[in-house]
């Protein structure tokens, strides 16, 4: 099989398989690196001084060494990428290769015109075959064993040089727990998430710009407010069908190009929101968008899931009419409708809220319904007896005996609907905290993506203790005998 490589090869295999060991003999001396010349050494001083820490680099870690241990791993690193440089620039140019590979393109040639049309297996065969042909065209083909001295090499030095970073370990295995990059042909993906660990300085500093108006995130904060006219959230609030359906036409223009405004124009104006009027402080930013996409589609399923939930918990029939279809899409994860819904409803508010409503729509009736079909007779019967009627019935006993499920089941639609925003949010949208994550993920913002991460906890612990207050306040009995 040595037959197979090239002198020229050899040599060049033999020459960076030397350079290997050299440089694991070198690597534990204190003598390495070798050291730079007074001006070379002053000019890596000055870089150094001039270099800033994580978070503002805008890298992973800073790129120049600082200790006499990364200038040693840095040397190394240089050495290296040097020798690896030279081994995938080289090429095993030999004849017999391409005297056999064209041997193998006239067989394949002649058993593929023997073949028919419906033998797919085969021609699968043959195109794997012609794969490794090109691999032979490129002259990246070596003999087997050819290059077992340069892996034993390499495998010695990575020995050496793991007994040489110490403690320096510890902190990769804390900073770096998924490794950093695999190389595949000439280009490198990354392996896993890299540096984890958020700088606290940076992430505070970060944190303050975040809420700053003038910086936020993709220009807008985390959390502010903005003057509004109440013109714009009347014409947000009222529908414009409101002046189509009232007598009469809109104006035209005459003859001589005005257009003489009336009553049915002046109430389009309204319910356009086309109107001055003074400016009041509204909520605005990231943080604002996500709690009130979740907190308009739990209302939505709240106030169409409960009474649908005691209608269901009250009535044999629609119990059997409905509970199917709830029980057919309550089990589907809400991220599977998310692409549905967003292709649907676009990336805007109304198909975040419209999933929102749905996650949080059967968890509502499920909860109503239990605790409507969980109250006793006895205190139905005793509310008969008393001269009750069937709205008081329903005011005054059924509907108390479901609040503390119907409760309960807001709590859980709450965590439920905050995680489908959030997903909702990676797959598309613009604003909210979902968005900020995603962006960050993709840029390897970490401490962005920590601040996200915490303000998801606080949200989350704020909605959860404000609906323990209100279960408080509004079933004091519960729990109580």
């Amino acid at each position: 099989m040595k037959n197979y490589l090239e002198t020229e090869t050899k040599n060049t295999i033999n020459e960076l398989t030397n350079r290997i060991k050299e440089l694991k003999d070198n690597f534990p001396k204190d003598s390495f690196p070798p050291r730079l010349s007074d001006e070379e050494e002053n000019k890596r001083i000055e870089a150094v001084k001039k270099q800033l820490g994580w978070g503002a680099t805008g890298m992973e870690v800073p790129p120049l060494p600082e200790s006499k241990v990364g200038l040693k791993f840095h040397a190394a690193a240089q050495e290296l990428n040097l020798i690896s440089d030279e081994f995938f620039a080289m090429r095993n140019h030999h004849a017999e290769y391409l005297r056999l590979l064209k041997e193998i393109r006239d067989q394949i040639k002649e058993y593929k015109n023997a073949l028919n049309d419906d033998q797919d297996l085969e021609m699968t065969y043959i195109k794997e075959i012609k794969k490794l042909g090109q691999r032979i065209e490129y002259e990246s083909i070596f003999p087997p064993n050819a290059l077992d001295e340069m892996e034993n090499a390499i495998r010695a030095f990575d020995s050496v040089q793991k007994k040489e970073q110490g403690s320096i370990r510890i902190k990769d295995v804390l900073l770096f727990p998924a490794g950093t990059i695999v190389a595949s042909g000439p280009t490198c993906a990354e392996d896993g998430p890299g540096r984890w660990l958020p700088k606290p300085s940076d992430t505070f500093r970060i944190f303050g710009d975040l809420l700053k108006p003038s910086v936020g995130f993709k220009m807008i904060p985390l959390f502010w407010y903005e003057m509004m006219g109440v013109n714009r959230i009347v014409g947000f609030i009222l529908p414009d069908w409101i002046a189509d359906i009232l007598p009469g036409k809109y104006p035209v223009h005459t003859s001589d190009g005005n257009v003489e405004p009336n009553f049915k124009s002046k109430v389009l104006d309204v319910v356009t929101g086309e109107f001055e009027a003074f400016k009041i402080p509204v909520p605005m930013g990231h943080i604002w968008d996500s709690f009130l996409r979740v907190f308009i589609g739990l209302m939505l399923g709240v106030i169409f899931g409960v009474p649908l939930g005691i209608f269901m918990g009250l009535n044999r029939f629609a119990k059997g009419f409905f509970d199917p279809l709830v029980e057919l899409y309550r089990p589907v994860p809400p991220l599977a409708w998310a692409p549905l819904v967003i292709t649907v409803f676009g990336i805007d508010n109304l198909g975040k809220v419209f999933l929102l409503f749905m996650v949080s729509f059967s968890i509502m009736i499920i909860s109503a319904r239990a605790g409507a079909s969980g109250t006793q007779l006895s205190k139905i019967h005793a509310a008969h007896s008393l001269g009750a009627s069937r709205w008081q019935i329903l005011r005054h006993v059924i509907f108390p005996n479901s609040l503390p499920e119907i409760l309960t089941g807001l709590r859980v639609a709450v965590g439920m609907c905050w995680g489908t925003l959030v997903a909702a949010e990676f797959l598309a949208g613009t604003t909210g905290i979902g968005f900020v994550e995603n962006v960050a993920r993709k840029y390897m913002q970490y401490e962005v993506i920590w601040i996200t991460i915490f303000v998801m906890g606080m949200l989350g612990l704020l909605f959860d203790i404000t609906l323990r207050k209100i279960i408080d306040k509004t079933t004091p009995w519960h729990g109580k005998g």
